[in-house]
Protein backbone atom coordinates (compact mmCIF):
# COMPACT_ATOMS: atom_id res chain seq x y z
CA UNK A 1 0.00 0.00 0.00
CA UNK A 2 2.81 2.35 0.55
CA UNK A 3 4.52 1.60 -2.39
CA UNK A 4 1.06 2.70 -4.36
CA UNK A 5 0.72 6.02 -2.48
CA UNK A 6 4.02 6.67 -3.57
CA UNK A 7 3.65 5.67 -7.18
CA UNK A 8 0.60 7.75 -7.02
CA UNK A 9 2.32 10.98 -5.84
CA UNK A 10 5.03 10.51 -8.26
CA UNK A 11 2.38 10.65 -11.11
CA UNK A 12 0.33 13.46 -9.98
CA UNK A 13 4.16 15.56 -9.92
CA UNK A 14 4.66 14.54 -13.40
CA UNK A 15 1.41 15.12 -14.86
CA UNK A 16 -0.37 18.83 -13.98
CA UNK A 17 -3.63 17.88 -15.04
CA UNK A 18 -4.32 15.12 -12.35
CA UNK A 19 -3.03 18.04 -9.68
CA UNK A 20 -5.74 20.51 -10.62
CA UNK A 21 -8.23 20.98 -8.54
CA UNK A 22 -10.77 23.35 -10.95
CA UNK A 23 -10.70 22.13 -14.34
CA UNK A 24 -11.90 25.06 -16.87
CA UNK A 25 -15.44 25.81 -16.19
CA UNK A 26 -15.14 24.90 -12.60
CA UNK A 27 -15.78 27.99 -10.48
CA UNK A 28 -15.19 28.05 -6.78
CA UNK A 29 -18.94 29.98 -6.11
CA UNK A 30 -19.17 29.71 -2.61
CA UNK A 31 -23.12 29.78 -2.60
CA UNK A 32 -25.46 26.89 -4.30
CA UNK A 33 -28.38 27.32 -6.96
CA UNK A 34 -31.13 25.31 -7.80
CA UNK A 35 -34.54 24.81 -9.31
CA UNK A 36 -36.99 24.04 -6.59
CA UNK A 37 -39.04 22.45 -10.00
CA UNK A 38 -38.74 22.57 -13.59
CA UNK A 39 -40.01 25.11 -15.32
CA UNK A 40 -43.40 24.64 -17.08
CA UNK A 41 -44.40 27.17 -20.51
CA UNK A 42 -48.02 28.79 -20.52
CA UNK A 43 -48.96 31.14 -22.62
CA UNK A 44 -49.39 34.47 -20.97
CA UNK A 45 -52.19 37.65 -21.97
CA UNK A 46 -49.29 39.86 -23.03
CA UNK A 47 -49.10 37.27 -25.92
CA UNK A 48 -45.79 36.10 -24.92
CA UNK A 49 -44.55 32.34 -23.07
CA UNK A 50 -43.61 32.69 -19.79
CA UNK A 51 -41.46 30.17 -17.70
CA UNK A 52 -41.87 31.03 -14.31
CA UNK A 53 -39.68 29.42 -11.38
CA UNK A 54 -37.75 29.92 -8.77
CA UNK A 55 -33.62 29.42 -7.91
CA UNK A 56 -33.23 28.10 -4.42
CA UNK A 57 -29.86 29.94 -3.22
CA UNK A 58 -27.47 28.45 -0.18
CA UNK A 59 -24.44 29.95 1.36
CA UNK A 60 -22.62 27.22 3.07
CA UNK A 61 -19.38 29.17 3.52
CA UNK A 62 -18.23 31.35 5.96
CA UNK A 63 -18.48 34.35 3.87
CA UNK A 64 -21.25 37.09 2.92
CA UNK A 65 -22.22 36.31 -0.60
CA UNK A 66 -23.69 39.51 -2.24
CA UNK A 67 -25.86 38.27 -5.71
CA UNK A 68 -25.19 41.41 -8.02
CA UNK A 69 -26.77 39.87 -11.12
CA UNK A 70 -29.19 36.44 -11.99
CA UNK A 71 -29.57 35.59 -15.71
CA UNK A 72 -31.46 32.90 -17.13
CA UNK A 73 -29.40 31.42 -20.10
CA UNK A 74 -29.29 28.73 -22.76
CA UNK A 75 -27.19 26.14 -23.53
CA UNK A 76 -24.95 28.44 -25.62
CA UNK A 77 -24.54 31.10 -22.49
CA UNK A 78 -27.12 33.28 -24.17
CA UNK A 79 -29.09 35.48 -21.66
CA UNK A 80 -32.61 34.80 -22.06
CA UNK A 81 -33.47 37.33 -18.90
CA UNK A 82 -32.32 38.98 -16.35
CA UNK A 83 -32.24 40.15 -13.05
CA UNK A 84 -29.80 42.92 -11.02
CA UNK A 85 -29.71 45.81 -8.92
CA UNK A 86 -33.18 46.97 -7.65
CA UNK A 87 -34.64 45.06 -10.39
CA UNK A 88 -33.16 41.69 -8.48
CA UNK A 89 -34.28 42.84 -5.68
CA UNK A 90 -37.96 43.10 -6.03
CA UNK A 91 -37.86 39.52 -7.12
CA UNK A 92 -36.21 38.17 -4.20
CA UNK A 93 -36.98 36.68 -0.99
CA UNK A 94 -33.74 37.03 1.63
CA UNK A 95 -34.60 34.53 4.48
CA UNK A 96 -31.49 35.67 6.69
CA UNK A 97 -29.62 38.61 5.27
CA UNK A 98 -29.80 42.60 4.40
CA UNK A 99 -31.48 42.94 0.71
CA UNK A 100 -29.24 40.71 -1.92
CA UNK A 101 -26.69 39.91 0.87
CA UNK A 102 -26.13 36.30 1.72
CA UNK A 103 -24.58 35.86 5.35
CA UNK A 104 -22.76 32.64 6.12
CA UNK A 105 -25.31 30.40 6.28
CA UNK A 106 -28.10 32.03 4.95
CA UNK A 107 -30.56 31.36 1.96
CA UNK A 108 -32.62 33.10 -0.46
CA UNK A 109 -35.26 32.46 -3.58
CA UNK A 110 -34.76 34.30 -6.64
CA UNK A 111 -37.95 34.13 -8.71
CA UNK A 112 -37.70 34.24 -12.55
CA UNK A 113 -39.97 34.79 -14.79
CA UNK A 114 -38.51 34.19 -18.33
CA UNK A 115 -40.78 35.22 -21.72
CA UNK A 116 -40.28 34.06 -25.33
CA UNK A 117 -41.83 35.47 -28.08
CA UNK A 118 -45.04 33.30 -28.75
CA UNK A 119 -43.52 31.72 -31.72
CA UNK A 120 -40.20 31.06 -30.74
CA UNK A 121 -38.56 27.34 -29.98
CA UNK A 122 -37.95 27.34 -26.51
CA UNK A 123 -34.62 25.66 -25.89
CA UNK A 124 -34.33 22.05 -24.20
CA UNK A 125 -33.02 23.35 -20.97
CA UNK A 126 -32.38 25.97 -18.63
CA UNK A 127 -29.59 27.02 -16.84
CA UNK A 128 -28.78 30.40 -14.51
CA UNK A 129 -25.95 32.71 -14.37
CA UNK A 130 -24.80 34.03 -11.00
CA UNK A 131 -22.63 36.96 -10.70
CA UNK A 132 -21.88 37.85 -6.75
CA UNK A 133 -19.54 39.20 -4.64
CA UNK A 134 -17.76 37.44 -1.82
CA UNK A 135 -16.74 39.65 1.25
CA UNK A 136 -15.32 38.58 4.47
CA UNK A 137 -16.34 38.81 8.22
CA UNK A 138 -14.93 42.28 10.23
CA UNK A 139 -13.86 41.70 13.35
CA UNK A 140 -17.14 42.87 14.18
CA UNK A 141 -18.69 40.21 12.46
CA UNK A 142 -19.60 42.55 9.13
CA UNK A 143 -18.63 42.28 5.86
CA UNK A 144 -15.79 43.45 5.09
CA UNK A 145 -13.83 43.91 1.21
CA UNK A 146 -11.71 40.91 0.69
CA UNK A 147 -8.04 41.28 0.87
CA UNK A 148 -5.91 41.98 -2.66
CA UNK A 149 -3.42 38.64 -2.02
CA UNK A 150 -7.07 36.42 -0.66
CA UNK A 151 -6.80 33.59 -2.49
CA UNK A 152 -10.57 33.72 -3.89
CA UNK A 153 -11.60 36.85 -6.09
CA UNK A 154 -14.21 39.08 -4.83
CA UNK A 155 -16.00 38.84 -7.92
CA UNK A 156 -17.11 36.12 -9.14
CA UNK A 157 -19.51 34.33 -11.89
CA UNK A 158 -20.68 31.07 -12.72
CA UNK A 159 -23.14 29.23 -14.99
CA UNK A 160 -25.56 26.23 -13.21
CA UNK A 161 -28.91 24.95 -11.82
CA UNK A 162 -29.45 23.42 -14.96
CA UNK A 163 -33.17 22.27 -15.35
CA UNK A 164 -35.66 20.68 -18.39
CA UNK A 165 -39.01 22.75 -19.48
CA UNK A 166 -41.51 21.01 -18.11
CA UNK A 167 -45.14 20.22 -19.97
CA UNK A 168 -47.18 22.83 -21.25
CA UNK A 169 -49.56 24.54 -19.77
CA UNK A 170 -53.48 22.44 -19.29
CA UNK A 171 -56.19 24.29 -21.03
CA UNK A 172 -59.64 24.64 -18.87
CA UNK A 173 -62.41 26.26 -19.03
CA UNK A 174 -62.94 29.63 -16.96
CA UNK A 175 -64.28 28.63 -13.02
CA UNK A 176 -66.35 31.84 -13.20
CA UNK A 177 -68.93 34.07 -15.40
CA UNK A 178 -69.40 37.44 -16.14
CA UNK A 179 -67.11 40.47 -16.63
CA UNK A 180 -65.03 42.45 -14.66
CA UNK A 181 -62.99 39.87 -12.82
CA UNK A 182 -59.56 40.97 -11.62
CA UNK A 183 -56.54 38.42 -11.02
CA UNK A 184 -55.40 39.64 -8.01
CA UNK A 185 -51.42 38.37 -6.94
CA UNK A 186 -51.15 36.40 -10.52
CA UNK A 187 -48.13 35.77 -12.51
CA UNK A 188 -45.72 36.28 -13.58
CA UNK A 189 -43.22 39.13 -13.45
CA UNK A 190 -44.02 40.62 -9.64
CA UNK A 191 -43.62 39.31 -6.17
CA UNK A 192 -46.89 38.49 -4.80
CA UNK A 193 -47.82 36.66 -1.96
CA UNK A 194 -49.12 33.80 -4.17
CA UNK A 195 -45.65 33.66 -6.08
CA UNK A 196 -43.73 34.48 -3.05
CA UNK A 197 -44.91 31.35 -1.34
CA UNK A 198 -42.60 28.84 -1.09
CA UNK A 199 -43.37 26.35 1.66
CA UNK A 200 -41.30 23.65 3.31
CA UNK A 201 -43.98 20.41 3.60
CA UNK A 202 -42.61 16.68 4.60
CA UNK A 203 -38.89 18.23 4.77
CA UNK A 204 -39.71 19.29 0.99
CA UNK A 205 -39.85 22.79 -0.58
CA UNK A 206 -43.52 23.24 -2.41
CA UNK A 207 -44.72 26.52 -4.75
CA UNK A 208 -48.45 25.42 -4.45
CA UNK A 209 -49.33 28.57 -5.29
CA UNK A 210 -46.93 29.53 -8.12
CA UNK A 211 -49.83 30.73 -10.50
CA UNK A 212 -52.54 30.85 -8.15
CA UNK A 213 -55.02 33.95 -9.07
CA UNK A 214 -57.69 35.46 -6.55
CA UNK A 215 -60.64 36.57 -8.58
CA UNK A 216 -62.69 39.61 -7.33
CA UNK A 217 -64.94 41.57 -9.50
CA UNK A 218 -65.70 44.98 -10.20
CA UNK A 219 -68.55 46.36 -10.59
CA UNK A 220 -70.43 48.63 -13.98
CA UNK A 221 -68.70 51.44 -12.50
CA UNK A 222 -65.32 49.71 -11.85
CA UNK A 223 -66.60 49.05 -7.87
CA UNK A 224 -65.75 46.46 -5.79
CA UNK A 225 -68.22 46.99 -2.77
CA UNK A 226 -70.79 49.73 -2.75
CA UNK A 227 -71.67 50.45 1.26
CA UNK A 228 -70.42 49.29 3.84
CA UNK A 229 -66.78 47.38 3.49
CA UNK A 230 -67.42 45.21 6.54
CA UNK A 231 -70.55 43.64 5.09
CA UNK A 232 -70.70 40.98 2.70
CA UNK A 233 -73.64 42.19 1.41
CA UNK A 234 -71.68 45.29 -0.25
CA UNK A 235 -70.19 43.00 -2.46
CA UNK A 236 -72.43 42.32 -5.48
CA UNK A 237 -70.24 39.13 -6.20
CA UNK A 238 -70.56 37.46 -3.11
CA UNK A 239 -72.75 33.94 -3.46
CA UNK A 240 -72.02 33.84 -7.70
CA UNK A 241 -71.81 30.45 -9.02
CA UNK A 242 -68.36 28.39 -9.28
CA UNK A 243 -67.85 26.41 -12.25
CA UNK A 244 -65.89 23.18 -13.00
CA UNK A 245 -63.08 24.05 -15.08
CA UNK A 246 -62.53 20.47 -16.88
CA UNK A 247 -63.73 17.15 -16.38
CA UNK A 248 -62.56 15.19 -13.36
CA UNK A 249 -63.03 13.76 -9.94
CA UNK A 250 -63.64 15.48 -6.68
CA UNK A 251 -60.75 13.99 -4.30
CA UNK A 252 -60.52 16.51 -1.18
CA UNK A 253 -63.38 18.54 -0.02
CA UNK A 254 -63.64 20.80 3.15
CA UNK A 255 -66.74 22.41 4.37
CA UNK A 256 -66.43 23.46 7.76
CA UNK A 257 -65.86 26.65 8.62
CA UNK A 258 -67.66 30.00 8.46
CA UNK A 259 -67.38 33.15 6.73
CA UNK A 260 -65.29 35.64 7.72
CA UNK A 261 -65.54 40.22 8.45
CA UNK A 262 -64.62 41.24 5.14
CA UNK A 263 -62.05 44.47 5.61
CA UNK A 264 -60.55 43.19 8.31
CA UNK A 265 -58.01 40.29 9.82
CA UNK A 266 -58.99 36.27 8.99
CA UNK A 267 -59.87 35.00 12.50
CA UNK A 268 -58.91 31.13 13.65
CA UNK A 269 -56.95 30.02 10.74
CA UNK A 270 -55.30 27.15 11.05
CA UNK A 271 -53.16 25.11 8.38
CA UNK A 272 -56.37 22.26 8.21
CA UNK A 273 -58.55 25.50 7.07
CA UNK A 274 -56.58 28.35 5.16
CA UNK A 275 -57.90 27.44 2.99
CA UNK A 276 -61.81 27.84 4.09
CA UNK A 277 -63.80 25.75 2.49
CA UNK A 278 -62.67 24.35 -0.70
CA UNK A 279 -62.46 21.09 -3.18
CA UNK A 280 -59.89 19.65 -5.29
CA UNK A 281 -60.85 18.04 -8.96
CA UNK A 282 -58.47 15.76 -9.84
CA UNK A 283 -58.63 16.68 -14.02
CA UNK A 284 -56.59 13.90 -14.77
CA UNK A 285 -52.54 13.95 -16.69
CA UNK A 286 -51.57 15.11 -13.17
CA UNK A 287 -53.34 18.07 -12.85
CA UNK A 288 -55.60 19.51 -10.30
CA UNK A 289 -57.77 22.52 -9.78
CA UNK A 290 -57.97 24.05 -6.26
CA UNK A 291 -60.94 25.90 -5.41
CA UNK A 292 -60.75 27.92 -2.42
CA UNK A 293 -62.54 30.48 0.12
CA UNK A 294 -66.44 29.22 -0.72
CA UNK A 295 -69.48 29.30 1.17
CA UNK A 296 -70.52 27.38 4.21
CA UNK A 297 -72.88 24.53 2.78
CA UNK A 298 -72.28 25.45 -0.83
CA UNK A 299 -70.75 22.89 -1.93
CA UNK A 300 -72.25 21.14 -4.78
CA UNK A 301 -70.73 17.69 -4.62
CA UNK A 302 -68.86 15.14 -2.35
CA UNK A 303 -65.69 13.13 -2.32
CA UNK A 304 -65.70 10.67 -5.64
CA UNK A 305 -68.13 12.68 -7.41
CA UNK A 306 -67.38 12.80 -11.44
CA UNK A 307 -68.33 16.80 -12.42
CA UNK A 308 -68.14 17.95 -16.05
CA UNK A 309 -67.08 21.19 -17.73
CA UNK A 310 -69.03 23.75 -16.90
CA UNK A 311 -71.08 22.23 -13.93
CA UNK A 312 -71.34 24.55 -10.74
CA UNK A 313 -69.91 23.18 -8.21
CA UNK A 314 -70.24 25.87 -5.23
CA UNK A 315 -70.60 29.46 -4.31
CA UNK A 316 -68.08 31.91 -3.87
CA UNK A 317 -67.23 33.28 -0.93
CA UNK A 318 -64.93 34.58 1.92
CA UNK A 319 -64.02 31.37 4.09
CA UNK A 320 -60.46 31.13 5.77
CA UNK A 321 -57.28 33.21 5.06
CA UNK A 322 -59.27 35.58 3.15
CA UNK A 323 -60.26 39.83 3.84
CA UNK A 324 -62.71 40.12 1.10
CA UNK A 325 -65.08 37.92 -1.14
CA UNK A 326 -62.87 36.06 -3.69
CA UNK A 327 -62.28 32.92 -5.44
CA UNK A 328 -58.69 31.44 -4.84
CA UNK A 329 -58.29 29.41 -7.66
CA UNK A 330 -54.65 27.69 -8.77
CA UNK A 331 -53.75 24.31 -10.48
CA UNK A 332 -51.03 21.95 -9.00
CA UNK A 333 -49.52 18.62 -9.09
CA UNK A 334 -51.43 16.70 -6.66
CA UNK A 335 -54.43 16.24 -4.44
CA UNK A 336 -53.08 18.29 -1.59
CA UNK A 337 -53.28 22.13 -1.82
CA UNK A 338 -50.10 22.73 0.13
CA UNK A 339 -48.19 19.79 -0.37
CA UNK A 340 -47.79 20.30 -4.04
CA UNK A 341 -46.39 22.59 -6.68
CA UNK A 342 -48.16 25.07 -8.94
CA UNK A 343 -48.72 24.36 -12.03
CA UNK A 344 -49.43 26.95 -15.09
CA UNK A 345 -53.30 27.00 -16.70
CA UNK A 346 -54.89 28.67 -19.15
CA UNK A 347 -58.29 29.35 -20.00
CA UNK A 348 -59.88 28.70 -23.14
CA UNK A 349 -61.09 32.02 -23.56
CA UNK A 350 -61.71 35.44 -22.16
CA UNK A 351 -61.79 39.52 -22.74
CA UNK A 352 -58.93 41.78 -21.55
CA UNK A 353 -60.08 45.11 -20.47
CA UNK A 354 -56.69 46.57 -18.67
CA UNK A 355 -54.66 46.08 -15.97
CA UNK A 356 -55.84 47.39 -12.66
CA UNK A 357 -53.41 50.13 -11.28
CA UNK A 358 -51.88 48.56 -7.64
CA UNK A 359 -51.22 51.25 -6.49
CA UNK A 360 -54.38 52.53 -6.85
CA UNK A 361 -55.40 49.52 -4.25
CA UNK A 362 -57.90 52.18 -2.22
CA UNK A 363 -60.60 50.31 -4.15
CA UNK A 364 -59.87 47.79 -1.56
CA UNK A 365 -60.73 49.90 1.30
CA UNK A 366 -63.09 52.49 -0.23
CA UNK A 367 -66.14 52.18 -2.64
CA UNK A 368 -64.12 53.72 -5.18
CA UNK A 369 -63.32 52.70 -9.34
CA UNK A 370 -60.19 51.00 -9.25
CA UNK A 371 -57.51 53.01 -11.41
CA UNK A 372 -57.36 50.75 -14.97
CA UNK A 373 -54.80 51.46 -17.58
CA UNK A 374 -57.42 50.48 -20.64
CA UNK A 375 -54.35 50.34 -23.17
CA UNK A 376 -52.32 47.41 -21.66
CA UNK A 377 -53.50 43.16 -22.40
CA UNK A 378 -56.73 44.10 -23.87
CA UNK A 379 -58.78 42.48 -26.10
CA UNK A 380 -60.07 38.83 -26.70
CA UNK A 381 -57.67 36.22 -25.49
CA UNK A 382 -57.38 32.30 -26.09
CA UNK A 383 -55.64 29.41 -24.43
CA UNK A 384 -53.78 32.19 -22.42
CA UNK A 385 -53.23 32.78 -18.79
CA UNK A 386 -54.75 36.17 -17.29
CA UNK A 387 -51.65 37.85 -15.70
CA UNK A 388 -51.08 40.11 -12.25
CA UNK A 389 -53.97 42.67 -11.82
CA UNK A 390 -55.34 41.98 -15.28
CA UNK A 391 -59.27 42.73 -15.48
CA UNK A 392 -61.25 40.07 -17.28
CA UNK A 393 -64.46 39.43 -19.05
CA UNK A 394 -64.98 35.53 -18.88
CA UNK A 395 -68.32 34.59 -21.56
CA UNK A 396 -71.45 33.23 -20.19
CA UNK A 397 -70.51 29.59 -20.99
CA UNK A 398 -73.27 29.29 -23.57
Amino acid sequence: MHRLLVALAALAAASPAFAQSLRTGEVYSSIAAQPITAPNPVLGADGRVHLAYELYVTNPSKLFVTLDKVEAVDGGGHALSSLEGEGLRAMLTDYAGSGRTLPPGGTAAVFLDVPFARETKLPDRVFARVTATRQEAGPDGKPVPMPPNAPLPGTFSFIGAETAIGRPAVVIAPPLRGKGWVAINGCCDALTSHRGAIMAINGRLRVPERFAIDFVQLDAGDRLFTGDVHKLESYAYYGVPVHAVADGVVVNLYDATDAQVPGGDAKGITPENIGGNMLVIDMGGGNFAFYAHMQRGSLKVKLGDKVRTGDVIGLLGNTGNTNAPHLHFHVMDGPSPLDANGLPYAFTRFEGQGVANPAGADFFEKPVPADIDRTRIAGPRQDALPLNNEVVDFGDGK
